[in-house]
């Protein structure tokens, strides 16, 4: 058999709405039968419809996907890590739990453990509500699985395997052998210490269980990606735009092309279609027009995080609202090398500036010097940001200094 996990031309694929996996289900009876599953559970917020008929064709590729990567002949999941971007309202809740309930009444292992690992109690019952509602609205469920709402537990009373939605801390997932483990919510991850290692623990099963997966599921951050969500993003960037070939590893991130990020077509809620494609079902688009309008006249950290959490835009140095005008080009202007040394020769006085992080985090240093003859009133040019800009304040020629290394 072969496929592919990459989506070289998913710019185009995005904006014209097709799906963002290449490859067909590779086993597709298994596909079929996950689906009529999934597909059918009710949800109970809106009127017991089914999954299938409150869901857009994404879902049901992605589901398909999942489920159709299993082989039951050698009892392997050719796929087993998958990654899973989409703004904030676009049913990720409803897919965790679509899948885990899924997950549950397809397994074959006695006592398997299945884990839905959230970065908090409230997020965790995000996840655990919808998958009780959908037990409880159909009776055959409800006569084959047990529901205990204080421990976020769910059971099946035929194969003992037993489902958990948890809040995550070191305690809660040492020692765990999950056969499928859905992690809700990763950029939430991102923050916390340890996380990766937490992480690696939640889904250390996975060595001696070949029929399981790993579903890592998450909005952009309000802040710039870090820690383990910025490592699992890249690395999904990069499989997806073939750059590293993982045919384990399915990414399917709803993010602008960078081309309509550098012509801010990304502020257009006409675009908003591209990073919701639950657009006019889950997502009300009267109701993300109004928290538009209302972002816009809210300051940059509210529009910042607007666009976060319903455009997935990723936040960095050229993205914010209201940014300082030097930033579009203050990378072009910088001297490929250029050593402390250097800095010192040319500048008449220098400060310094550290950020030591914590033990995941690197340790940064900064080293900024006006040059010498160009006193506080000067306007001088820059080595850094851009001539016109900074001639245009009036401020005095400044040398800059970064350097980033691991935390020791």
């Amino acid at each position: 058999m072969e496929w592919t996990t990459a989506c070289p031309d998913w710019e185009r694929r995005i904006v014209v709405g097709e799906s963002l996996i290449v490859s067909a289900p590779l086993f597709p009876e298994e596909a079929d039968a996950a689906w009529g599953i999934c597909g059918g559970f009710q949800l109970a917020d809106i009127g017991n419809a089914t999954v299938a008929e409150a869901s857009r064709p994404w879902i049901e590729s992605f589901v398909r996907a999942v489920f159709g990567a299993y082989n039951p002949e050698d009892g392997r999941r050719y796929i087993n890590e998958f990654f899973v971007m989409v703004s904030k309202k676009n049913a990720k809740s409803t897919i965790a739990a679509a899948i885990m309930l899924g997950a549950l009444m397809l397994n074959g292992r006695q006592s398997a453990e299945l884990l839905i690992l959230s970065p908090t109690k409230e997020i965790a019952d995000n996840s655990y509500k919808p998958i009780r509602d959908m037990i409880r609205a159909d009776e055959e469920l409800s006569a084959l699985l047990k529901v205990q709402d204080y421990f976020r537990t769910i059971t099946h009373l035929e194969t003992g395997a037993v489902l958990k939605v948890v809040a995550a801390d070191s305690d809660t997932v040492s020692g765990k052998k999950a056969s499928f483990v859905f992690v809700d919510e990763l950029h939430e991850f991102g923050k916390q210490l340890k996380a990766s290692n937490m992480l690696l623990e939640a889904t250390g099963g996975l060595a001696s269980r070949p029929e399981g997966f790993v579903i890592y599921a998450t909005t952009q951050s309000a802040e710039p990606p870090a820690g383990v969500f910025k490592t699992k993003l890249d690395y999904a960037r990069k499989v997806r735009d073939g750059k590293v070939v993982d045919k384990k590893f399915l990414p399917v991130i709803y993010e602008f092309p960078s081309s309509m990020l550098e012509s801010r077509a990304h502020e257009d809620l006409n675009n908003a279609y591209i990073t919701n494609p639950n657009w006019g079902a889950s997502v009300d688009i009267e109701r993300i027009t109004q928290l538009h309008s209302q972002a816009l006249e809210g300051g940059e950290q509210e529009f910042k995080e607007f666009l976060a959490k319903h455009l997935n835009v990723e936040i960095g140095m050229n993205l914010r609202s209201d940014r300082w005008a030097g930033a579009d080009f203050w990378e072009a202007a910088a001297i490929p090398i250029f050593s402390l040394d250097d800095l010192i020769a040319r500048c008449e006085v220098a400060v310094t500036g550290t950020d030591g992080g914590g033990l995941d985090d690197l340790l940064g240093l900064c080293v900024l010097g006006r040059e010498k003859g160009e006193g506080a009133g000067s306007p001088g040019s820059m080595h850094g940001p851009t001539r016109s800009s900074w001639n245009a304040a009036n401020r005095s020629r400044r040398c800059c200094l970064i350097s980033r290394s691991k935390a020791t």
